[in-house]
């Protein structure tokens, strides 16, 4: 299963989203790229940190950069550049660690952005629940599906996965996925109960009267605005309210 996510605009530009990208795309040209990847029954050391930059192939590489495209940028964009660091490293090492501990004893190494990715996955699914999607199978595609079903499908599919590997004994790093998607679906309802953002707000208040517009803050579409007050965006069907200081109520 393949899930593309519809236009979803931003204002930073992702200036670390393309970074990673491009890191991990000059690891391929390394000689013997499973040399850097991190194995349970070897000594810890940083392999733990920079294995997830690695990719086994051209194929895996590029799967995941293209979800790191669609969905970091948005990632990156709301808590911003710092924090975004932060999180990537987080996730990384967080998904390693959880391979490990289900599977000490493990002589198959382990690389590729899949944990990281995952955690970003999570947070999306919190930020932009609205968001419009297609869900890719083998056989069939389904369109403007919102994000939240999307997403709710693909973990799913990762937490079977890891029961069916788990039960045949398959070392995998689905439970890592698993882990670090709910982790990163934790994390965002922690920002957004705490009123951490540092955009969804704050870039409402300063675009509304200067561009004229409204950004829906779940899937920032611009909508014109003549003065404050309740609004629908048709894009995600999501009502609002944005008053004088800046504030929503979704």
């Amino acid at each position: 299963m393949f899930v593309f996510e519809k236009a979803n605009h931003n204002f930073r530009k992702p200036i670390l989203t393309f970074g990673f990208i491009f890191l991990s795309m000059i690891t391929l040209f390394l000689s013997d790229p499973e040399s850097y990847a991190f194995t349970p029954n070897k000594e810890l050391g940083f392999n733990l940190l920079y294995s997830f930059f690695f990719n086994s192939s051209f194929t895996e590489w590029l799967t995941n950069a293209i979800y790191l495209y669609m969905f970091a940028d948005n990632i990156e964009d709301v808590v911003g550049h710092f924090y975004f660091f932060v999180l990537f490293l987080f996730f990384g090492i967080l998904a390693n660690l959880t391979y490990f501990f289900f599977h000490m004893n493990s002589i198959v190494p382990v690389i590729g952005t899949s944990g990281v990715i995952s955690g970003i996955l999570g947070m999306y699914y919190v930020f932009f629940p609205n968001v419009k999607s297609m869900m890719v199978f083998e056989k069939t595609t389904f369109h403007d599906v919102p994000i939240f079903i999307s997403l709710s499908v693909w973990i799913l599919i990762q937490s079977y996965f890891y029961i069916v590997e788990l039960d045949h004994q398959v070392r995998s790093v689905y439970g890592g996925q698993v882990v670090a998607f709910l982790s990163g679906m934790t994390i965002a309802h922690i920002l957004v109960r705490n009123q951490f953002l540092d955009r969804l707000e704050h870039n409402l208040r300063l675009s509304t009267f200067i561009n004229k517009t409204v950004l829906c803050p779940s899937c920032n579409k611009p909508i014109p605005a003549k003065k404050y007050g309740r609004f629908h965006c048709s894009a995600c069907n999501t009502k609002f309210f944005f008053d004088r200081h800046g504030k929503k109520f979704l």
